[in-house]
């Protein structure tokens, strides 16, 4: 039973079956004499009842009225006035509160009757009554919904990074603020420092939502990297292929890198490292070999802009032979070169792990080219190589381009940046197209200079295989046509070329005068010797013959002399004889290059 108070003061609760005119005619009205009403309360019916000591003050009010032949008729809005009532009376009213589930409340007036004789009297008068069972007033309400979880979910997030701000006093950065609740909270160039990171580093050890972290160039230092590598090892949410991706040109130095890699010793989520630009030095390696030794979910590790030598090179080396779960290694811009180079090239014949390498803006020499091409024969799961920027040279590149030739795995390669002359990059576009076992589909030259042969060339090999090449500027020659032939550019030496076809085909100076000299003078104009040329069809374009009669007529008559030709063939004899020692040494220093490259690899082996 519980008591309702939701009635105006001084109005009688009516029946809904009685209405004005019955309680008019009626000498008690029902619901006084029933003590019961059945009224409506929002959707639902249910009864009021008065209570008895009601009941018996109404009795009294109702025989003072018929004495004294006064108050208003019932119904009217007010309830009628009692008399002054005894000591007795009031004892026989209920205070209130002392019924259970039932309430009486009593207005006190002070106003002088009509009577003076009586004075002023304090008459107590019913303003409310009735009893309510059987019904919840409160069950029609309809309570507010619940705040969903996701609107609560980014306040927490947000209020843990404001309260590690206030904690470490600290001013909160506004940017990170409203990523808090991202999956992928990205601050770079930030400059949000150590302490910076500390605070954000606190707020994420609860975060279910971050899963990729980015703080490139935002100065967090040793301390810095030591609270997120803390942080790591209680938020295991981050598992995104990208998570804790940069940390890049922060400067972490020797401390930061050591918590790092205690922390990847352990960690079995974390799959790329970003720690490029972070002032690595070679007595740092170990610490990268104990995690690329220990951490077998790692897949993407990139180290360049850092200061990795020779030694720091081939202590990498050790740990990339005997890792088969890394996928990606970035040691671009770093100082590799000499026995670092070398290693880490030879490394790739045990890998069996590696998809990309890229190792652009080192130090890479003939010799470790030598090293490197003989591990792309016998690698089959490497499918991408970076050595642009290393300044190799002719040689190097016929080197490296022998072991591209018989790769059965390589399908993307970057030479950019090297010396490649339009001739070079014929050659390397040549040694691929005729390859039956080669699978570059990308050659990427950047900006390296090839001529209007090369497109030929490569339309050519377009028509058979599938193969895209990345060059620069196309240098145009003027009065140029395709000829038959290995496309020899016009920059190099042309009248070295007309010998070489000339001992190729057996052909004599003198047989040569003989044939262009139709009229026995011993002499022939540049336009009959360029016609001879043309159907000797020997591999010169018009541009390149021009350029061989400038050098081949010496007086600048016009004419090319027997004395002349004489003079260009033993000019060419010396380059051949030269050409023919240097090989000769190649071959001998290759040799040579073969039992070091034994000794490395069995130090390696040795290592494990």
């Amino acid at each position: 039973m519980k008591d309702v108070r939701d009635a105006t003061p001084g109005t009688p609760v009516l029946s809904p079956e009685i209405g004005p005119a019955t309680m008019k005619n009626s000498s008690k009205p029902a619901f006084i004499a029933t003590g019961r009403s059945e009224v409506q309360i929002g959707s639902k019916a249910t009864t009021l009842y008065l209570s008895s000591s009601s009941l018996k003050l109404h009795d009294k009010r109702c025989h003072s009225r018929e004495s004294t032949n006064a108050g208003p008729p019932l119904g009217t809005g007010s309830l009628p006035q009692s008399p002054v009532q005894s000591e007795t009376d009031r004892e026989t009213v209920p205070k209130p509160g002392t019924a259970p589930g039932r309430s009486t409340a009593y207005s006190q007036r002070s106003e002088r009757e009509d009577n003076p004789s009586r004075g002023s009297v304090s008459r107590l008068q019913p303003i409310r009554e009735f009893t309510f069972t059987g019904y919840d007033i409160m069950a029609d309400v309809t309570p507010e919904p619940p705040e969903p979880e996701e609107e609560i979910k980014p306040r927490k997030r947000l209020q843990a990074y404001l309260d590690s701000c206030s904690h470490l006093g600290i001013t909160p950065v506004t940017y990170l603020s409203r990523q808090m609740s991202n999956k992928g909270i990205v601050m770079r160039n930030h400059s949000i420092g150590p302490i910076g990171a500390r605070a954000l580093a606190i707020a994420l050890l609860n975060n279910d939502t971050v899963t990729n972290l980015d703080l490139e160039d935002d100065g967090i230092e040793a301390e810095g990297a030591k609270a997120i590598a803390e942080m790591l090892e209680i938020n295991t949410n981050i598992v995104d292929v990208i998570c804790f991706q940069n940390l890049s040109e922060n400067c972490i130095g020797s401390q930061g890198l050591r918590a790092i890699s205690d922390l990847m010793v352990n960690n079995q989520v974390i799959q790329s490292l970003d720690i490029s630009g972070s002032s690595l030095v070679d007595s740092d390696a170990h610490l990268l070999a104990k995690i690329l030794q220990n951490n077998t979910t790692l897949r993407e590790l990139i180290l360049s802009h850092n200061g990795i030598c020779d030694q720091g090179g081939y202590i990498l080396a050790t740990a990339i032979a005997n890792n088969d779960t890394l996928r990606i290694l970035d040691l671009s811009w770093n100082h590799l070169r000499g026995k670092g180079s070398m290693s880490i090239a030879a490394s790739l014949q045990k890998n069996i792990g590696l998809r990309k390498l890229d190792l652009a803006w080192n130090g890479f020499s003939k010799n470790d080219a030598i090293v490197l091409s003989k591990s792309l024969k016998e690698n089959t799961t490497l499918k991408e190589l970076d050595i642009s920027h290393n300044r190799l040279e002719k040689e190097a590149l016929g080197f490296l381009m022998q072991g591209v030739k018989d790769s059965d795995g390589l399908e993307i390669l970057r030479l950019g940046g090297n010396c490649i002359t339009p001739e070079l990059a014929m050659v390397i576009l040549t040694c691929i197209g005729q390859s039956e076992t080669c699978r570059v589909n990308l050659l990427d030259f950047e900006n390296n200079e090839v001529d209007e042969e090369f497109l030929t060339l490569l339309d050519d090999i377009q028509s058979t295989k599938s193969l895209e090449v990345v060059y620069g500027h196309v240098i145009k020659r003027e009065n140029g046509r395709g000829r038959k032939g290995d496309g020899i550019d016009g920059n190099l030496d042309a009248v070295y070329e007309l010998y070489k076809y000339m001992s190729e085909h057996n052909y004599r100076v003198i047989d040569l005068m003989k044939w262009l000299d139709k009229d026995g003078s011993m002499s022939v104009s540049r336009d009959e010797f360029k016609r001879g040329m043309m159907t000797a069809e020997v591999p010169l374009t018009e541009h390149q013959l021009d350029v061989m009669l400038d050098k081949l007529d010496m007086d600048g008559d016009g004419e090319v002399d027997f004395s002349e030709l004489l003079i260009g063939e033993r000019a060419f004899r010396r380059q051949l004889r030269r050409k023919q020692e240097r090989e000769k040494a190649a071959r001998k220093e290759k040799k040579n290059l073969q039992g070091i490259d034994k000794i490395i690899l069995s130090s390696l082996s040795d290592k494990t």
